[in-house]
């Protein structure tokens, strides 16, 4: 897979899984990613977990913030990046929004200021992939931040200390 190319029609979860990885690997400051259940085919991967362990403990300034819709599947079957948010808590950022009027559940992952990963809710083979797209980038990123804005912590996301 070119670091270059720009690719229509991606199906879902695979190989839509390589090019998060793919994607993520390539980040520098953060990488943001929104799933309505943050789905184990597509994100609960020891590639994908590696790329954003390696990101968050990369510098003070690193951050992953995930956003899901809900939180019941990840935390009832463990997911590899409920427990890397759950290690570093400092720079990986889990959160729950059940509702927004902007979005449809769609799926994303912003790199930086310059790559995307996007499906449209409720589609299978609509994704693309665009490694060097800052407007295409900045687009996704005001939506991811609006939602962001009103999510909120999910107290079954926390570390259960015993």
């Amino acid at each position: 897979m070119s670091a270059e190319e720009f690719v229509r029609e991606l199906a879902y979860p695979h190989p839509f899984d390589d090019y998060a990885v793919s994607l993520c690997e390539g980040a520098s400051r953060y990488v943001c990613i929104l799933s309505p259940d943050l789905d184990h085919a597509a994100f609960d991967n020891t590639a994908l977990a590696d790329a954003l362990s390696k990101l968050a403990r990369g510098g003070r300034q690193s951050e992953v913030r995930i956003l899901v819709a809900r939180s019941t599947g990840i935390v009832s079957r463990g997911h590899r990046l409920l427990s890397l948010a759950r290690r570093i808590p400092s720079s990986i950022h889990l959160r729950v929004l059940q509702e927004h009027p902007d979005w449809n559940g769609e799926t994303l992952v912003i790199r930086d200021r310059d790559g995307v990963l996007y499906k449209p809710g409720g589609s299978e083979r609509d994704g693309f992939y665009e490694p060097d797209s800052r407007a295409s980038t900045q687009r996704h990123l005001e939506l991811f931040e609006e939602l962001w804005r009103h999510s909120e912590q999910d107290p079954n996301l926390r570390t259960l200390s015993i």
